[in-house]
C-alpha cells in the first residue's frame, strides 16, 4: 500500500506539472466546464427563488380560496347568447355558497378600473366593491383605521379603504385616513389604509386598490346593479380544494337551472392551485432551457478537454517513449493522463460552482427572490464535471498508454 500511495502521488504530481506547463490551453479547456456548472447552479437558485416567490404571493392572497367568475355568455334555450349585460352571478349565489358545508366565507365582488380624485390629484385605480367579509377572505390588516363593517354595509355609507400604492399616488407620504376621495363626483370618506401585499403571481399590484362596501357600490355608483363579477369562496379545510371546487360547481349549476348534461357552465372556477401549477410549469420550461444550454456547454467543454489532451499526447510522444523505455507500465501512463483530465474537471467544476454560488448570492441580495444557496446543486454539478472530464479524457489516455517505446521514438 505505501508503494502504491507513493506511485499515485508521483503520478499526481506529474499530472499537475503537465497541466500547469500548459496553463492557457488548460484554462480554455476548463472554461466550458466552469460556464456549464455555473449555469446549472444559477438555474437551480433562480428556480427555487421563483417558486418561493409564487408560494408567498399565493399565501398572501389566501391558499384556501376558490374564485368563481361570471361568464359573459349564458345558455338561453338551445342557443348561447352573448351580451355585455348577460352575466350569471348574484349576491344571492354568494349567500347560498356561504351556507355550504366546507365554506367559511363567500364574498361577492365587482372589480373595475376607476378614476378617483383626492387632495387635487386624479388617478386611475382598481375599484373593488365587496362586502366586509372580503377583509377576512383576502387577509387584509389595516395599518391605520378600520375596515368597514356590517353597519356601513347595511346603511350603504360612503366610506372607502385604500391600498398603499393608491395612497402614495394621491397623498405621497401623508395619510389619507379621514380625507375625502371623489368617485364619479361623489365624496367618500377614507376610513382605513391596508397593509401592503405586493404583487400577485400575474404581476398585478395588490396595493393599487380602493375598496367600497358592496351595497354602497351597487346603489350609489352602479345604478342599482344586481349582479357581481365574481365570488371569492374561502374553505374551512373540510374539503380539498379540487373537491370544494366540484361542490361549488354542482350547487351553482343547480341554482342556475343547468340541468341538461350537455349544457355548459355559465361561470368559471379558479383555484390558487392552478396558479401554482401554471407558474411551476413556466419554471420547468425555463429550467429545461437553461439545463439544455448548460448541457451543451458541458459537452463542448468535454470535447475541448479531449482535444487538448490529444494535442498533449502528440506533443509528449518522446516523453511517453522514454518513460516506457525506463519501465513505466501502460497503466501508469493511463492513470497519468486520466489524472490530468480530473485536474481539469476539478478546476473547471470548482470555479463554476464558486461562480454560480456567487451569482446566486447576488441575485438573492439585489432582487426580491428568497432562497437558500443551492450547495447540493453545486456538488452535483461538480460531480458531473468530473465525470465528463474522465469520460472525454479516457480516449486520449488510452491512446497514450497504447504507445510502445519503438512507436514513440519513430513518431517523434
Amino acid at each position: 500500500m505505501p508503494a502504491l500511495g507513493g506511485r499515485l502521488g508521483r503520478l499526481t504530481a506529474a499530472a499537475w506539472e503537465g497541466v500547469a506547463s500548459r496553463r492557457t490551453r488548460s484554462g480554455l479547456a476548463a472554461l466550458g466546464l466552469m460556464v456549464g456548472v455555473a449555469a446549472v447552479v444559477l438555474m437551480v437558485a433562480i428556480g427555487q427563488g421563483t417558486r418561493n416567490q409564487v408560494l408567498n404571493q399565493v399565501t398572501a392572497l389566501g391558499s384556501d380560496l376558490v374564485t368563481v367568475w361570471a361568464a359573459k355568455s349564458a345558455p338561453t334555450g338551445a342557443r348561447a347568447t352573448t351580451s355585455k349585460d348577460k352575466v350569471s352571478l348574484s349576491p344571492a349565489d354568494a349567500q347560498a355558497l356561504g351556507r355550504m358545508h366546507g365554506v367559511r366565507h363567500a364574498a361577492p365582488g365587482i372589480n373595475r378600473s376607476q378614476r378617483v380624485s383626492a387632495l387635487g390629484v386624479t388617478t386611475d385605480t382598481s375599484l373593488v366593491v365587496a362586502p366586509p367579509e372580503i377583509s377576512t377572505v383576502e387577509g387584509h390588516a389595516p395599518v391605520e383605521g378600520h375596515f368597514y363593517g356590517e353597519r356601513e354595509e347595511r346603511l350603504a355609507q360612503r366610506v372607502a379603504v385604500v391600498g398603499r400604492s393608491l395612497r402614495q399616488r394621491l397623498a405621497g407620504e401623508a395619510s389619507l385616513v379621514g380625507q375625502t376621495i371623489e368617485i364619479k363626483k361623489q365624496p367618500f370618506l377614507v376610513i382605513a389604509e391596508l397593509a401592503p401585499k405586493g404583487l400577485d403571481p400575474n404581476g398585478v399590484d395588490l396595493d393599487d386598490r380602493l375598496y367600497l362596501p358592496l351595497r354602497t357600490g351597487l346603489s350609489r355608483l352602479l345604478g342599482g346593479r344586481r349582479h357581481v363579477d365574481y365570488i371569492t369562496v374561502q374553505g374551512d379545510g373540510s374539503y380539498a380544494l379540487d373537491q370544494l371546487q366540484e361542490e361549488i360547481r354542482l350547487l351553482l349549476r343547480q341554482r342556475h337551472r343547468l340541468t341538461e348534461p350537455g349544457q355548459p357552465d355559465d361561470f368559471n372556477i379558479h383555484t390558487q392551485l392552478e396558479t401554482i401549477q401554471t407558474q411551476e410549469e413556466s419554471s420547468r420550461l425555463f429550467s429545461a432551457l437553461i439545463t439544455g444550454v448548460a448541457g451543451i456547454s458541458l459537452l463542448v467543454a468535454g470535447i475541448g478537454i479531449m482535444a487538448v489532451m490529444l494535442i498533449g499526447v502528440r506533443e509528449r510522444t518522446p516523453e511517453i517513449g522514454v518513460r516506457r523505455a525506463v519501465g513505466a507500465r501502460r497503466r501508469d501512463i493511463l492513470v497519468h493522463f486520466l489524472l490530468e483530465a480530473l485536474i481539469l474537471g476539478l478546476g473547471g467544476g470548482l470555479a463554476g460552482a464558486a461562480l454560480g454560488l456567487g451569482l446566486a448570492a447576488m441575485v438573492r441580495r439585489f432582487s426580491d427572490l428568497s432562497f437558500a444557496l443551492p450547495w447540493s446543486a453545486a456538488g452535483v454539478a461538480l460531480v458531473v464535471s468530473l465525470t465528463i472530464a474522465v469520460v472525454f479524457g479516457l480516449w486520449p489516455a488510452r491512446r497514450a498508454a497504447s504507445l510502445t517505446p519503438v512507436e514513440a521514438v519513430r513518431d517523434a
